[in-house]
């Protein structure tokens, strides 16, 4: 039998081998993107007009995250054989101990007022409290909006949405790896379009009631479904399409459109119609492994950067929550951080190094404990251990 140091470094290189190290490295420019933004939006970091327009979009990046969440699960999970049971133990070891640790830590702003004391207000800021802890403790906050401004919701919807389309995923790819090309470019343009509308619809009707329903996962299901669409187009060899001088055009383009448009389309998502095709072929290209782009973000810092952006994206909350309660007392007691470049930097600094301690003492050693604990048969079958005919052939597979 192998040890388990033996086995998790088999692991390790099965994933090494498999992995597209550009896309690591641009997890965490879209971590970054949502920082600048969570900071700009409190104290703005420029006054130029072009500028400001890009940063109050920095939304958008989550829309890259859930693109490139589906070209990377659909990449690394095409033509597996690996089990229903271990695909989703495999996600919630990714996943779980870091988003828990932050909600943990994160309890004394969970927002809840009970006001003056009353039975009436007891009753419902207990309802309240425990309303968030079930939803949050099953990943299922995204589903309520009236949710979004306690705890942290706000900053952990988006992980309730991955969560959502993990669940479909064993589903959708094996659907969507059977189609032709023809069929899957109609599939594509069709999710574009959709996500597209709920920004669009937004602009026309102008409803202000419920500013932040675009959290709700089914919403943001076909940027999923796009990025799988994306890898799936990869495989079959379309990457020829999306050279380095697409790289360089589509990200001109978009900076551009988002210097000038930027403020003139509500609620972020309604810039869907340009961002969720360029990123797609973005992500094609990038994992082409060619041009300027690529190599700077396969470059061994950034890749490292990448591995700790959940840790990242996660933990800023535990950042910017106490600079919004404390900014006057922080910023009396150190001058310098008055001026919000000082402070973005100072911020962004921080949040690394607590990132990097996340990632190496809490997400690591979790992830590979809940493997090691609950998923033994796959870490047989991965490693090629006489345990590996004991997989359970009744399992469902990811892929046809």
């Amino acid at each position: 039998m192998l040890k388990s140091a033996q086995i998790f470094d088999g692991i390790s290189n099965m994933i090494a081998k498999s992995e597209i190290l550009p896309l690591t490295g641009l997890r965490f420019f879209a971590a970054l993107y949502v920082f600048l933004f969570h900071i700009h939006i409190r104290w703005p970091l420029s006054g130029n007009i072009y500028v400001k327009n890009v940063l109050e979009q920095g939304a958008i990046g989550m829309s890259l995250f859930f693109i490139l969440s589906g070209f990377v699960l659909a990449y690394r999970y095409s033509n597996d054989n690996t089990s229903y049971r271990s695909y989703l133990i495999n996600r919630f070891s990714r996943i779980y101990p870091i988003y828990a640790f932050a909600a943990i830590a994160t309890l004394p702003w969970i927002g809840v007022d009970f006001g003056n004391g009353t039975m009436t207000e007891s009753i419902t800021g207990g309802a309240k409290i425990a309303l968030l802890l079930i939803s949050n403790a099953l990943v299922i906050q995204a589903w309520f909006p009236q949710m979004f401004s306690y705890w942290n919701d706000g900053a952990s919807w988006s992980i309730s949405v991955e969560v959502f389309c993990y669940f479909l995923l064993p589903l959708l790819l094996p659907a969507l790896t059977r189609l032709d090309d023809k069929r899957l470019a109609l599939l594509t343009i069709v999710c574009v379009c959709f996500s597209a509308m709920i920004g669009v619809s937004v602009a026309v009707f102008d409803d202000p009631s419920n500013k932040v329903f675009y959290s709700i996962p089914i919403f943001r299901l076909p940027e999923f479904i796009v990025g799988i669409c994306a890898c799936l187009f990869f495989l079959r060899g379309y990457k020829q399409y999306c050279s380095p001088l697409v790289q360089a055009i589509l990200i001109i383009s978009v900076v551009i459109y988002l210097a000038f448009i930027g403020s003139k389309m509500p609620l972020y998502v309604g810039h869907h119609w340009i961002i969720v095709p360029s990123i797609a072929f973005l992500l094609i290209s990038f994992s082409n492994g060619n041009g300027i782009f690529t190599k700077i973000l396969s470059s061994r810092m950034i890749v490292w950067l990448g591995k700790i952006s959940y840790c990242f994206y996660s933990l800023q909350f535990l950042i910017i929550v106490p600079l919004i309660k404390h900014h006057d007392t922080i910023t009396q007691k150190f001058n310098a951080l008055n001026n919000p470049k000082i402070l973005m930097v100072t911020a962004l600094l921080v949040l690394i190094a607590a990132s990097a301690i996340a990632h190496h003492l809490i997400e690591e050693p979790a992830r590979k404990w809940i493997i090691k604990r609950f998923d033994k048969k796959n870490i047989s079958a991965r490693t090629g251990t006489p345990d590996a005919a004991t997989i359970d052939n009744q399992s469902l597979p990811i892929t046809r």
